[in-house]
């Protein structure tokens, strides 16, 4: 695993009138890394993927960094082609269209890339996510929720990134189907791809995670590996109540 900063936040914050949904968070991930992100609700873990990634908005203030360069100021095509992906809490697919469909589309305009290429690329992706050959045809609507977010993920890797934020992934799965979708996120990282995992499903953000980092109203309460942060005292009282992780 590269030690340099693959990407980085710095000194990032995002106001809202006199709200301050991100205030003033710096961090760096490394390539290859699954770098995990908790908090309660309301503490600005998706306002922080949507600073990142220009939808809808980017900071206030501060830098958002890819390989040592400047990603903030660029419009969401644009970091989405220099490799910054990702996905969202809600079902973000064109339902009318194929499963094959909506991958294909998300490699011509993810990754820019042609017809044919684009075609070849979207195949690998619902290869990589293991969806049948028989749902690929099926229109989205017809999807099951565990192939939704199989569907979810294959459509963002077929756009090339070098960072996926995945944003609560594992909403609406049964705890079999979270066991499948752990064996994804690590077979995603197989392929080479650094992620960024938001998830509120402890079992799962705290077994793939290499390092965890836990928001509280927009401020970095804790920071490190995973085994660390959940005993933190600060962590217990904002996140975990009065229980205690055991991994």
């Amino acid at each position: 695993m590269d030690s340099a900063p693959l990407l980085e936040a710095r000194n990032v914050t995002r106001r809202f009138g006199a709200l301050v949904a991100v205030d003033d968070v710096s961090f760096s991930i490394v390539s290859g890394q699954v770098f995990g992100i908790a908090g309660p609700n309301g503490s600005g873990k998706s306002t922080l993927f949507n600073v990142m990634t220009g939808i809808p908005f980017g900071p206030s203030s501060g830098e958002v960094l890819l390989s040592g360069r400047p990603i903030h100021h660029l419009r969401p095509h644009q970091i989405s082609r220099a490799g910054v992906l990702r996905t969202f809490q809600k079902d973000a697919e064109f339902t009318t269209l194929s499963a094959f469909e909506n991958v294909y589309t998300s490699a011509v305009y993810c990754a820019g890339i042609g017809s044919g290429e684009a075609r070849s690329l979207a195949a690998q992706a619902l290869d990589d996510v293991e969806l049948p050959p028989s749902r690929r045809g099926k229109a989205a609507s017809e999807l099951s929720v565990f192939e939704r977010k199989q569907l979810m993920i294959a459509s963002a890797i077929a756009g090339r990134p070098k960072v996926l934020l995945l944003d609560e992934p594992a909403a609406g799965l049964t705890k079999p189907e979270v066991a499948g979708l752990s064996a994804l996120i690590r077979t995603v990282r197989g392929r080479g791809i650094t992620i960024v995992l938001i998830e509120h499903v402890l079992p799962l953000l705290l077994g793939v995670s290499e390092h965890l980092m836990v928001l509280n109203y927009g401020r970095i309460i804790a920071s490190g590996s995973p085994r660390d942060v959940v005993r933190d005292p600060k962590v217990v009282e904002a996140y975990l109540g009065s229980r205690e992780v055991v991994l």
